[in-house]
């Protein structure tokens, strides 16, 4: 007898029904199928005398004397060295396959960590770190710009507060969406932060629109800028396809982290999908880092030096934590 079968009719044993005794056994061998459960003869109440022989049957000449039915003994209970009663519906005891272990919280811990990650990940600003500007970062389609960074020319009598001035009002120009309504609102640098933010689209295009005033109709200046713009806009555009496969990977680390904490609490989800927790991680996992890798692939080649920012590693991290999640799981059902 399988140790499904066994626990099932262990169960039965206490007077439950068999549909509540099949509830309380598909919480730990969700794939349980119930076999007929070993029949108990019941217990003959008096002994049958030849009086209830019926009056049609022939009776033979010579008497016989006849000998009762034995009684069968009532069939002991199984002996689990557990006092009967002992149980109830609440505490039925979890068998040795039960998923509350520590390596099942340690792939919970890693998948909700996994999930934070991709989604500071997503909305860092910080995924292309440019070494030739101080301060300047990039995120996945958004531009940032730290002024507090700027630095004095005492060559030409300029302060570093004048240059951080100056910085605040050319970047809140630069980085907003219409840079002539931005330049008409005439805001000085009191009225503006040390970090501006924009998006990548607007600072390509208005880098196109100042560099074409200085350009004064010189045409192999206008398709040089004209050529630089649309390599601007690559970065965006890589940006906008790594974010939507991040944002596929931590809906899937969502998905992951509810299925895995519902079986690691015996909770049984629709269609029994806590059994998927430890796929639904790892394909979480994989998402993110296919993410990044696709991101890398679409960015443009530029002579500018820049390196990986925050952005990049914590996805990359989250991605290697889903993966182990589902792993831990696997290990664990196992």
């Amino acid at each position: 007898m399988s140790a499904e079968q066994q626990y099932y009719e262990q169960i039965l044993s206490m007077g439950h029904t068999p549909e509540s005794a099949l509830t309380y056994t598909r919480q730990h061998y969700p794939d349980f199928i119930p076999g007929e459960a070993e029949s108990i003869p019941a217990p003959v109440s008096e002994p049958i005398s030849q009086q209830a022989i019926p009056a049609q049957q022939p009776v033979m000449e010579a008497p016989v004397t006849a000998t009762p039915a034995p009684v069968p003994a009532a069939v002991a209970p199984m002996n689990t060295g557990i006092p009967p009663n002992a149980y109830t519906p609440m505490n039925i005891p979890v068998p040795a396959s039960g998923v509350t272990t520590p390596m099942m919280w340690a792939a919970i811990g890693c998948i909700v960590v996994a999930l934070l990650l991709s989604v500071m990940g997503q909305f860092s600003h910080s995924w292309i770190v440019s070494n030739d500007t101080e301060g300047a970062t990039f995120g996945l389609t958004s531009a940032q710009i730290d002024c507090s960074f700027s630095e004095g020319d005492t060559e030409f009598n300029i302060s570093k507060q004048q240059a951080i001035d100056s910085c605040k009002v050319m970047a809140y120009q630069m980085y907003s969406e219409d840079m002539a309504e931005a330049a008409a609102e005439n805001k000085t640098a009191s009225d503006l932060d040390d970090v501006i933010i924009g998006d990548m689209t607007h600072v390509c295009k208005n880098v196109y629109d100042v560099g074409e005033i200085f350009a004064m109709g010189n045409e192999t200046v206008l398709d040089e800028l004209d050529e630089n713009k649309d390599e601007c806009l690559e970065t965006p555009a890589a940006g906008s396809t790594g974010g939507m496969i991040l944002w596929v990977g931590t809906l899937g680390a969502l998905l992951g982290a509810v299925m895995l904490g519902a079986g690691a609490m015996g909770q049984n989800l629709p269609a029994n999908a806590e059994k998927y927790g430890k796929w639904t991680g790892m394909a979480a996992g994989g998402l993110m880092l296919l993410a990044v890798l696709v991101w890398w692939v679409l960015l443009p080649d530029t002579d500018a030096d820049t390196s990986a920012g925050m952005g990049v590693w914590m996805t990359v991290l989250g991605g290697l934590l889903g993966v182990a999640a589902g792993i831990l799981a696997f290990l664990d059902q196992k």
